[in-house]
């Protein structure tokens, strides 16, 4: 499957439905897949799979239903089933960084104002840090007790945005690290910042759940 995303952005008309979470941030160039259960963000998803399929997820501030991060990801989604108690399956990918600046509530469901932001991808000494990544990342979660196949991850058809917006998405960090991570302007730091992370004494258990929810890499993102 090919998801070509500056097709994508062509159907952006610069807002979309907020889907705020309490406990998970969302990076660009990676693919995910959720459960939408609330009424709200049900009818949000019924309106925009006959649109453009966009709609931005961003971290909540404190478990509050008011406050939130203003630096999210926006979000396509690739595949989505209606299940016959009404909820919704989604696969979602990130399209791109984006800034809130502004919220209107036009139905059920927030809708904002959203800035794209360009994240700066060049990496000095690239091929040596990808290494340095993939090496200490697969190290860790080979070690775990979870019955993971890393075999999904090809990192040579991976870009180096990609594969640390994965490590970033995927490691079981405190979400308001990982939004830091996110809020991160450079691939380069963003990276530098991961392999500190894991140079400590993170310790993979149960949280490596998540890692079951990330996409195999047969989608090529542009």
């Amino acid at each position: 499957m090919m998801i070509e995303n500056k097709e994508i952005l062509k159907s952006f008309t610069g807002s979309a439905p907020v889907f705020a979470l309490p406990n998970f941030v969302m990076f660009p160039k990676t693919a995910y897949s959720f459960n939408i259960f609330e009424s709200k963000y049900k009818e949000m998803v019924s309106d925009i799979v006959e649109t453009n399929k966009l709609f931005c997820v961003n971290l909540k501030k404190n478990n509050s239903e008011s406050e939130f991060y203003n630096i999210g990801t926006l979000c396509y989604i690739i595949e989505s089933k209606r299940l016959d108690n009404g909820n919704y399956t989604l696969i979602a990918s990130g399209v791109s960084k984006v800034r809130i600046t502004n919220i209107n509530k036009t139905k059920s469901y927030n809708v904002a104002n959203l800035d794209l932001i360009q994240d700066n991808d060049t990496v000095t000494q690239e091929v040596l840090k990808r290494k340095k990544l993939i090496n200490k990342f697969l190290s860790l979660v080979g070690n775990s007790n979870e019955n993971i196949n890393l075999n999904i991850i090809d990192t040579s058809m991976i870009s180096t945005e990609m594969l640390t917006n994965l490590g970033s998405l995927i490691l079981p960090l405190e979400n308001k690290d990982k939004q830091k991570l996110l809020e991160l302007n450079n691939i380069e730091l963003r990276l530098e910042v991961l392999c500190q992370f894991l140079d400590s004494e993170l310790k993979v258990e149960s949280d490596l759940i998540n890692f079951n929810q990330i996409i195999p890499t047969n989608i090529n993102w542009n």
